[in-house]
């Protein structure tokens, strides 16, 4: 499925990986649920298999979870597809910096400064060049909005509020955002588009 919507988009497809945050989600399907652990083993196998899969014929993988025997699935993508892991525990921090191509946590789970420390973290496990990596963030933006203590995960207020709130983010080494909009502001989107961002550019 990755390979064809890569194909589809022209290789602008980025695979959003977790290991599944919610019990409730493992229950309503009939699955086991995992312990954390198994959850960030199988996150760190998932990524092996899949990028063993779409680079190499014949992939065997001898894991705990996860195995595969002579295993082969065609057509390869014809892109390199960037993996992104939203992970907050150490170990899975660490999985990330080892295995991904970016991180991409969402606000409002933790306080800002504990983002900025998580992030430290992703990056010392990192193996390759940290210009190859993006750290992302996923947030709520409404502009013209009011900031709501119990939504921690909004950026709320002018756009002149709201560009200086990303400003921060973009200081502390976040280079992307995923810009979610509340329902029911169908102009959202164009603002975001016309007044915050030519204030975030150059």
């Amino acid at each position: 499925m990755a390979e064809t919507l890569d194909r589809l988009s022209g290789g602008r497809l980025i695979l959003g990986l977790g290991g599944g945050y919610s019990d409730a989600e493992f229950r309503a399907f009939g699955l086991t649920t995992p312990t954390p652990r198994e959850k960030v083993d199988g996150l760190e196998e998932a990524i092996q298999v899949i990028r063993g899969l779409w680079a190499q014929p014949g992939f065997s993988f001898p894991g705990r979870l996860y195995r595969t025997e002579d295993a082969d699935l065609e057509p390869k993508p014809a892109h390199y597809i960037p993996i992104w892991l939203g992970t907050f525990g150490d170990r899975a921090l660490r999985v990330t910096g080892r295995h991904a191509d970016g991180w991409i946590p969402s606000l409002g789970y933790v306080p800002d400064d504990d983002l900025l420390a998580m992030r430290r973290k992703v990056l010392a496990a990192r193996r390759g060049n940290d210009q190859d990596f993006t750290c992302a963030l996923n947030l709520t933006i409404h502009v013209g909005g009011r900031p709501d203590p119990a939504q921690p995960e909004l950026v709320a207020g002018s756009a002149e509020q709201i560009a200086e709130r990303l400003r921060g983010f973009i200081r502390a080494g976040f280079n992307a955002f995923n810009a979610i909009t509340v329902p029911g502001h169908p102009d959202q989107l164009e603002r975001i588009a016309t007044e915050v961002l030519p204030q975030l550019r150059g």
